[in-house]
């Protein structure tokens, strides 16, 4: 036998808890023969038999959360509407999508629908939301909705047949709203899949009022879960305006002062390490009289936990930007590691990443609204470069 030290066995990651199999039913199905007795509860069993299966699929392959769609939107309402009797009735629209939810149903929603979210809640909260508006959630939730009433003809047993049964359940989804925020499930995926809430969010409205219409900037989307085994951290607010241009002080005094970006859910700072963010400039000028340098820098006031929901990099030289240049800001999200070991999703999709709230670089010149919707990084797969860039204004400011 060779001598020497004993290799140790590999790391078992934390979220692969193998016990939590456990909770999953054994399944059973039947077993057809001649002449055998067959009734309504052995239909339903076989039916939850096949259900049960592909939920089953749904959670440990695909996971859940949001596959596509369900954005929402804000409609004013018209003050010459005759049908609107409470300004406050803002009509919120979701828009058309597919989901899973955590126990793998599926939750499809086949057209526009309007939502006025102050008859989602009730009496007593809405009280509340007058006296001290706060932050409401919006959500989807699987349902199910009995149909085709009708008379049974004969009962299986010695009980006289009821007075009504439903033929048919139609599978069919809910908007919730609560002042509660949906569990989004644990942080780590274990093997055999967990859940969380059955319903997703799909917006957070803050400061809702029930006696003041509902704005465009109340809405949130940060905590939108994407269609994933594991909640990957997100890109959820930057604190400049991404493509904007700015006076050439303001952009020397943002590379001294840093780029601030913030997560959906905390990444581990040992994984903030150099080569993870890049600064760069271009010159101004066209063809080859258009070079590119890089800018070094450092993260700063990084905390001693071991993990952390934001940054801040900020530029370690004496570097400056001149008229017409532009600054190019890079993460590269497949190095930067939430407590699970899962990288970020961190490509910068339509770039409409949200303004960071107060932040003292959101006036800038020529900052074009996004085509898009303000929404968080990524596409649902773990990686990927967040890439962004401003301007420094002509001389004059043009």
């Amino acid at each position: 036998m060779t001598q020497g030290k004993t290799k140790a066995p590999p790391a078992r990651r934390p979220h692969a808890r193998c016990e939590d199999c456990a909770e999953i039913g054994e399944f059973t199905r039947l077993r057809y023969f001649y002449g055998q007795p067959i009734g309504a509860l052995d239909l339903r069993r076989e039916q939850a038999y096949h259900r049960d299966k592909a939920r089953l699929h749904n959670r440990l392959l695909h996971g859940w959360g949001i596959v596509c769609g369900l954005d929402v939107d804000v409609v004013p309402a018209k003050d010459c509407d005759p049908a609107v009797t409470d300004p406050g009735l803002t009509t919120l629209v979701v828009a058309p999508g597919a989901a899973i939810d955590c126990a793998g149903d599926d939750i499809v929603v086949r057209r526009r629908t309007p939502v006025k979210l102050a008859e989602l809640l009730p009496g007593p909260v809405l009280e509340q939301l007058r006296a001290k508006p706060a932050t409401v959630y919006l959500s989807v939730c699987f349902h199910q909705q009995p149909m085709d009433p009708m008379r049974p003809l004969i009962t299986g047993g010695c009980e006289p047949a009821p007075d009504c049964e439903y033929a048919r359940i139609r599978e069919t989804f809910r908007i919730c709203a609560s002042t509660s925020r949906p569990d989004p499930g644990p942080d780590c995926e274990p093997c055999c899949g967990a859940c969380g809430s059955r319903c997703l969010e799909l917006a957070a409205i803050t400061g809702f009022d029930p006696g003041r219409p509902v704005g465009a900037e109340q809405l949130r989307s940060g905590g939108r879960r994407t269609l994933a085994r594991h909640r990957l951290a997100q890109i959820v607010g930057i604190s400049w305006v991404h493509g904007a241009s700015y006076p050439r002080d303001d952009v020397n005094a943002m590379l001294n002062e840093g780029f601030e970006v913030r997560f959906s859910r905390p990444v581990q700072v040992a994984s903030l390490r150099p080569g993870v963010v890049d600064l760069a400039g271009v010159d101004a000028g066209a063809g080859r009289s258009a070079g590119t340098y890089l800018i070094a820098g450092e993260f700063t006031g990084l905390p001693s936990s071991k993990l952390t929901d934001r940054f801040v990099y900020r530029s370690t030289t004496e570097e400056t930007m001149q008229y017409g240049d532009r600054l190019m800001i890079t993460v590269r999200g497949d190095f930067i590691v939430d407590e699970c070991c899962r990288a970020i999703d961190a490509d910068h999709l339509g770039g409409s990443i949200p303004l960071i709230a107060g932040s003292k670089h959101a006036s800038a010149a020529g900052s074009a609204a996004p085509a898009c919707p303000p929404r968080p990084s990524g596409n649902g797969v773990e990686g990927g470069d967040f890439v962004s860039w401003i301007y420094v204004q002509e001389r004059g400011g043009r």
